[in-house]
């Protein structure tokens, strides 16, 4: 499956990278060594730096080698070809990422370092998330993918990110918790800020427990608020100190 990939890595992490990848492959290495503490420091709680298995990420030098990848190796469903902004994928311990080298001719995004980089933390995310999760395919996407951007901080720096949370707040048009719900536009706009929301609110060890314990999929429910009333908080919380945070919010 992976034949003519070579291999770099460690005992903790090991990227394979086809013929002529070796520098981006080094900095994938670089990026997820870097951010891998991160991510095992937020789980710290639960003992996930004991003993957490070995991650692999494979480099796909072309679109249809991403797709081929994501359904062969991660066994993943995948339309083929994938949409071009679609260019990493996680499942278990392994990631499959669209290699730098291609995103000029098959990715919507222009290849940034540091952009690169906060995308191989949100696929870490992914991968803790999981390896905790007692129900991982029960867990909502809001919250999953909230997750990922809020601890990757890609909100923070990549306005792309914030744009739709910006220009929602500043029109006073905030979405409901259920159409957040129902609409995956939505839930990959502003899933963030209610992750964002709840760790502000109820503090990073609430956030841990939802990771942990949660079976069924109902994530508020794990919360001491009602569903309306914590929809009234998080509204007023988003319209003013996370509006201040969005304000100093830096491109780099």
């Amino acid at each position: 499956m992976l034949a003519g990939y070579s291999r770099i890595g460690d005992p903790q992490v090991e990227v394979r990278h086809a013929p002529g990848e070796r520098g981006y492959a080094e900095d994938t290495l670089s990026a997820i060594r870097e951010a891998l503490p991160s991510v095992l420091s937020y789980f710290s709680y639960f003992g996930v730096e004991q003993g957490f298995p070995r991650i692999g990420a494979v480099l796909a030098p072309c679109r249809a080698e991403f797709d081929r990848l994501v359904h062969d190796l991660l066994r993943v469903n995948i339309e083929r070809p994938s949409h071009p902004a679609r260019i990493a994928q996680a499942q278990r311990m392994d990631m499959v990422v669209l290699s730098p080298s291609a995103y000029a001719t098959e990715s919507t995004f222009p290849f940034v370092p540091a952009h690169f980089r906060r995308l191989l933390h949100h696929e870490l995310v992914h991968i803790g998330e999981e390896f905790l999760s007692p129900n991982i395919e029960a867990v909502p996407l809001w919250w999953s993918e909230g997750l990922a951007v809020h601890l990757s901080r890609q909100w923070a720096h990549e306005p792309a990110f914030a744009r739709a949370a910006q220009t929602g707040i500043a029109a006073e048009l905030l979405p409901s918790l259920s159409e957040i719900e129902r609409s995956r536009r939505h839930a990959n706009d502003w899933g963030w800020t209610w992750v964002w929301f709840v760790e502000r609110t109820y503090g990073t060890a609430t956030v841990r427990e939802i990771v942990a314990t949660c079976v069924n999929g109902d994530v508020l429910s794990l919360l001491p608020c009602a569903r309306d009333a914590l929809q009234r908080a998080w509204r007023q919380a988003v319209s003013t100190d996370l509006r201040d945070e969005l304000a100093g919010q830096t491109g780099s």
